[in-house]
């Protein structure tokens, strides 16, 4: 008998231990009695949550929390939301990244906290293949700067005024790891002890050919440049894929002199 009253009385102090826990922690903030994963912090929390959840979520007028679904709603639509905080200007620009053109900054970085750096869902490149085909980043000869660095290191995440993202014309970004390559004779050597020029023209591969009346004789067609279509300056992507390749030295096809020279 005395040791059911005993353990009716440890149940019973439990209860009153659990109550009174629930109590002061609703006390604190309500939201945590339903979302205890933000009881325990990861290690990178975003700033705004010690301003309160009031500050991005709201309830919806005339339903019941946490009953009725959709009963929360956020104070403004995403990306103003985020604007309210972190300066707009800094997320225009000539290149823009599409998640950030669409205003989804919840498809890369989580709203309340993470274990990556500026909170990210996940860590580069896996986030990157979220969206990019992770086949094209997987293929025989790898560019080592994704295993080792991340993709953040070509490539900016939000805005650059290059194209593709990148945060200097494409051959200074190169030169960045392999400038001491590009002293030594990197390419096929041509008549005149010249080498194969990796700027300053065009890109043969890229420039299309159209079928025009010869101003001579009329009555032939001669080929030349399409005007609309101009051609890509010739650089080190030219020859080599940035990301990874079937072919040794990252190169875009095995026989790569025949991309631009017909023999």
């Amino acid at each position: 008998m005395k040791i059911c009253k005993l353990m009716m009385a440890l149940f019973l102090f439990l209860v009153l231990i659990a109550f009174a826990s629930r109590y002061s922690l609703a006390q604190e903030n309500p939201c945590l009695m339903c979302h205890v994963s933000f009881k325990q912090p990861a290690k990178h929390v975003h700033a705004v949550l010690n301003m309160g959840c009031e500050t991005c979520h709201a309830k919806v007028e005339g339903s019941e929390h946490p009953k009725q679904k959709k009963s929360i709603k956020l104070t403004q639509d995403m990306p103003a939301l985020c604007y309210g905080c972190h300066k707009e200007s800094k997320f225009k620009g000539e290149t823009v990244h599409s998640p950030v053109a669409s205003g989804m900054c919840t498809g890369c970085h989580d709203a309340h906290q993470s274990n990556f750096n500026h909170i990210l869902k996940s860590a580069s490149p896996d986030l990157c293949y979220m969206c990019h085909k992770k086949s094209n980043f997987t293929r025989k000869y790898v560019h080592m700067a994704i295993p080792a660095v991340g993709c953040g290191t070509c490539h900016a995440p939000h805005v650059s005024s290059n194209p593709a993202l990148l945060p200097r014309p494409v051959n200074d970004l190169c030169l960045s790891c392999h400038a001491a390559k590009a002293k030594l004779p990197h390419v096929v050597a041509l008549p005149g002890d010249k080498r194969h020029p990796i700027m300053g023209v065009k890109d043969p591969s890229t420039i299309k050919m159209i079928n025009v009346p010869d101003p001579k004789r009329p009555e032939r067609q001669i080929e030349v440049p399409d005007p609309d279509v101009p051609g890509k300056e010739m650089t080190c992507v030219s020859c080599h894929d940035p990301h990874s390749s079937d072919f040794r030295g990252i190169l875009v096809q095995e026989r790569i002199c025949i991309k631009c020279h017909k023999f």
